[in-house]
């Protein structure tokens, strides 16, 4: 699976480097990442250099300037098993179909959407009648299983935050 990580801001010197906005929460995520994924062309990674939401990188048969100042404004994308996750990170894909649910047994609904904020991603969840928003907060998660698609919440704090659509 290709996950989108950035885009292409510009050429970075003469030698055919580019600098990418990194959509990740660290540009140090792509740290293994071999192959990027550039319109329909695939490049082979010769050299990246993170930096913070930044991220600067040789690929192999971008040589000068000129070549690499045409891949400007351009998605990258990556095969999402080369991109290191840290523990207790997940990605938005990866978390929207799963089912929510608290440990008293209620069941809440599934992820529809992730929305971000900055203090804290907001989950967003269907049960088919309404929407119950509630922030991804460490005192709120019991567990999040990506493999099984249950995210595990304390109801006691889930109360305390939720909040209802009609």
């Amino acid at each position: 699976m290709k996950l989108e990580i950035g885009k292409v801001l510009k050429a970075q010197g003469i030698k055919g480097e580019v600098k990418i906005s990194c959509f990740l929460d660290n540009s140090a995520m792509l740290r293994d990442v071999k192959q990027l994924y550039i319109g329909s062309n695939t490049y082979t990674v010769e050299k990246l250099r993170p930096d913070g939401a930044f991220c600067y990188i040789q690929l192999a048969g971008i040589s000068d300037r000129n070549a690499a100042e045409a891949l400007r404004n351009w998605t990258v994308y990556a095969d999402k098993e080369s991109v290191t996750v840290p523990q207790d990170r997940y990605f938005i894909a990866d978390l929207v179909g799963c089912n929510v649910v608290l440990d008293d047994g209620a069941k809440v609904g599934v992820v529809k959407e992730v929305l971000q904020y900055g203090a804290a991603d907001v989950f967003v969840c269907t049960n088919g009648e309404k929407e119950i928003s509630f922030p991804f907060l460490k005192d709120l998660i019991v567990e999040v299983n990506i493999e099984r698609k249950i995210v595990l919440l304390f109801s006691k704090r889930f109360s305390e935050v939720a909040v209802y659509e009609d």
